[in-house]
């Protein structure tokens, strides 16, 4: 079978090349699942490049005929059908049609527990629900960790990302008014219709001034940050005494300026979210109660799972460049 995969972290376009290995098989608990659909998140690409919360571990395996090498397989998340169930195994029978969370989803087949895939039904297209289990959950955890009842507020970062979307879709369902940072004109709209705030900002300042006219000079009850840098540092000097801001991403590359006066005068509690360790310390019911809660929100038009372009596995280098591309909307799937 194809498989994307790297000997060594660095640069996706560089370290990642395509193998055929053996198909694997499902051990006991167990299900096979035919990938065919998978996103590029940027999850994905900063594992590769060695600055995810874990490294990749670099295993031998086949490289087909040959020889073989120490590689690890890439990507974290995708969809397609079950075609094989393990021995002892209880879940989805062959041919159900699942979203899987599973280390190595860029290649063709991928095992996985059983537990760790969703299935879904004829109504959601496997391009949408590749995209099931990671910002999702994410969107859906964070607000919930914010604690934020009607008519409190929440400034976010990369407000027109899918996370971002996704949040303040669920924010104006509650009733929480989202004060979204974008970079372009021509996302506020959308924001508008999804029930934001927009704010157009392009540096600390901006936000500082934008938040102050769009909110009459009052703090917010929280942040959620996925930028970092200047803009980061920016938003959690909007956060009340008292309040919560959330790092969750680090799409500026750039470190989070903290102010100890934020800390020691300001009270403000200053956390930090990856969605393996969130999900790790939830009950299994809990994490039922989450997937039901992605099910129904995806079922009622949750934003955010629109898709940019398709590339088969072969043109995984055009995929990876068109990721990259600022001003992009909608995700890049391997298919």
């Amino acid at each position: 079978m194809k498989a994307l995969v790297f000997d060594r972290h660095g640069d996706p376009a560089r370290v990642l090349r395509q193998v055929d290995v053996p198909r694997p098989e499902p051990g006991p608990g167990q299900v096979r699942v035919r990938v065919t659909a998978r996103p590029v998140n940027p999850s994905d690409l900063l594992f590769i490049q060695g600055c995810y919360g874990r490294r990749a571990r670099f295993e031998t395996r086949s490289d087909g005929p040959g020889g073989t090498g120490a590689v690890a397989a890439a990507g974290f998340e995708g969809a397609g059908v079950v075609d094989a169930v393990g021995p002892e195994t209880s879940g989805p029978a062959s041919g159900t049609r699942v979203a899987v969370a599973a280390d190595g989803t860029w290649q063709e087949y991928v095992c996985a527990p059983a537990q760790d895939v969703i299935p879904v039904g004829a109504h959601l297209p496997l391009d949408a629900a590749c995209q099931l289990t990671v910002n999702p959950f994410t969107a859906h955890l964070l607000l919930a960790g914010l604690g934020l009842r009607a008519d409190d507020s929440v400034l976010l970062t990369a407000g027109a990302s899918a996370v971002g979307r996704m949040i303040a879709w669920l924010a104006q369902r509650q009733g929480i008014r989202c004060l979204s940072c974008v970079r372009r004109e021509e996302q506020l709209r959308p924001l508008e219709r999804a029930g934001a705030v927009p704010l157009l900002v392009r540096t600390g300042t901006e936000l500082a001034e934008r938040a102050r006219e769009a909110t009459g000079g009052r703090s917010v009850n929280a942040a959620l940050d996925s930028v970092g840098g200047a803009l980061g540092g920016a938003a959690l000097r909007w956060v009340r005494p008292g309040g919560r801001f959330v790092s969750y991403g680090m799409l500026s590359g750039r470190p989070l300026p903290v102010p100890p006066e934020s800390l020691i005068f300001q009270q403000v509690r200053v956390t930090g979210f990856w969605l393996p360790e969130r999900l790790e310390r939830l009950e299994p019911t809990a994490v039922r109660r989450v997937t039901e809660e992605v099910g129904r929100a995806v079922t009622a038009g949750l934003p955010g799972l629109e898709v940019a372009a398709r590339y088969s596995l072969d043109e995984y280098t055009a995929a990876l460049g068109h990721a990259s591309r600022p001003g992009r909307t909608g995700k890049v799937l391997l298919t």
